[in-house]
């Protein structure tokens, strides 16, 4: 939802970037996690990474705060693409 979420920002303010931006939770947030997880990097650089913050379901219950914070950045990134879409000039 999030990789979606940036997708949709990207699309309306920066069409440009909207490969990299649709990307980047997902191949970034992945990356992140295994490189501080490797190098034995400070604990703060992996709570950057999305996958930090959500439980490894089923083995443990879902963390539904973590949960509904990135749903909710998730829409809130998706309706400020749709503004922008709408703002963006669509002339050639």
């Amino acid at each position: 939802m999030l990789s979606l979420g940036l997708a949709t920002l990207a699309t309306g303010w920066v069409p440009r970037a909207v490969a990299v931006a649709g990307s980047l939770p997902a191949t970034g947030g992945f990356l992140l996690l295994v490189f501080v997880e490797s190098i034995g990097a400070p604990a703060w650089a992996g709570r950057l990474s999305p996958f930090a913050h959500l439980a490894p379901v089923p083995l443990t219950g879902a963390d539904w705060t973590a949960t509904l914070v990135m749903a909710g950045l998730a829409a809130i990134m998706t309706v400020g693409g749709a503004v922008g879409y709408q703002r963006r000039d669509l002339q050639g």
